[in-house]
């Protein structure tokens, strides 16, 4: 089943053509919004400070909140920074915490969460470790960014529980995006795009992008948008014939815009940025993808990189998890290539 245009993607337009089908305005501002800063903390050898910003995004009003982690006793001024994308996860009343812990620790539900995503690891930590500055935020429909209960629609509320409705609400919001000319993949993308100038904001360093599951679609669109030093998409590569074929309701709709499979194939979107240095993390037993699309990706990604070594692939025997092997082996990389 072939899903995009049996011509291929001219590479030359390539992120132009990604970006205007996801529907990304063309007139973003090109600063970081005024930001706030909050309490500070400091724990197992990591200092963090509160921060929050109003993006004024058209699409969701609110302000944004986020943590940003240095290793104790830093300036952060002085250190490469990751942008970490939390991810999906069936979760939308959380964002960041489900990747970093905030100054009251880990938030209620999140370490059950991480027992069965993470190995009950936060990422955020052996990033850190690695001696990394690392912003995390939330984006919208998750923590801060949430739609509160009130804001769902009737038949979303009849699910009875935030979680539940929050599901249901997602292809509501996927389906609004759509007609009014833009896509949930281009709003999120817009948000993390604003963090990135926060981040820059902070550091001159190199920064480095970084996310698990729908986390990883989101720094396959950034790649797409923003000039990057370095990215980990771990768990979230496949082609779209494979999602089609089966795999479609375990699919976030951070990775499913309508028209994109004509402009080009997910592996395409995560290589868009080629020769940036890449590493892409694959779960084999993943659950949420074919192993047959896995492999193509792999292919797909070696073809896009073939005149540079900036491409690292890695195969893990897990489902589809972030685990604590996974984390290390990405941290230990990016310290070595940002």
């Amino acid at each position: 089943m072939g899903t995009h245009d049996e011509r291929g993607c001219p590479r030359s337009t390539l992120r132009r053509d990604i970006l205007r089908t996801l529907g990304l305005p063309s007139d973003l501002p090109k600063n970081p919004p005024p930001i706030t800063r909050g309490r500070t903390w400091t724990r197992d050898g990591i200092d963090g400070i509160e921060l929050d910003w109003d993006g004024n995004f058209p699409h969701q009003k609110g302000r944004t909140e986020a943590w940003l982690l240095t290793p104790t006793g830093t300036t952060v001024s002085e250190l490469p920074a990751i942008l970490l994308l939390h991810g999906h996860d069936g979760v939308k009343f959380y964002g960041k915490e489900k990747v970093a812990d905030g100054p009251d620790g880990i938030a209620p539900g999140i370490a059950e969460l991480r027992q069965r995503g993470y190995d009950a690891h936060a990422p955020a930590a052996s990033l850190v470790g690695e001696g990394f500055a690392v912003l995390v935020h939330d984006v919208f429909p998750w923590g801060s960014r949430r739609v509160r209960w009130n804001d769902f629609p009737e038949r979303a509320q009849k699910a009875g529980e935030y979680e539940a409705a929050a599901r249901e609400h997602e292809h509501g919001l996927a389906k609004v995006a759509a007609l009014t000319g833009t896509s949930l993949a281009a709003q999120i993308l817009q948000e993390d795009l604003v963090a990135l100038q926060v981040l820059h904001s902070f550091t001159p360093k190199h920064i480095a992008a970084a996310g698990f599951s729908g986390g990883g679609a989101r720094v396959a669109h950034l790649l797409a948008a923003a000039d990057l030093d370095a990215a980990v998409i771990t768990a979230m590569m496949s082609t779209f014939a494979d999602v089609a074929d089966g795999h479609a309701d375990d699919t976030t709709w951070l990775m499913i815009t309508p028209g994109l499979p004509t402009v080009c194939d997910w592996p395409d979107v995560a290589s868009s940025a080629a020769p940036t240095p890449l590493l892409v993390q694959f779960a084999q037993a993943d659950t949420h993808f074919g192993l047959s699309g896995m492999l193509d990706a792999e292919a797909a990604l070696q073809q896009a990189y073939r005149s540079s070594d900036h491409l690292v692939t890695q195969w893990f025997d897990t489902g589809h998890r972030f685990t604590a092997d996974m984390q290390k082996s990405a941290a230990r990389w990016l310290r070595s290539t940002v």
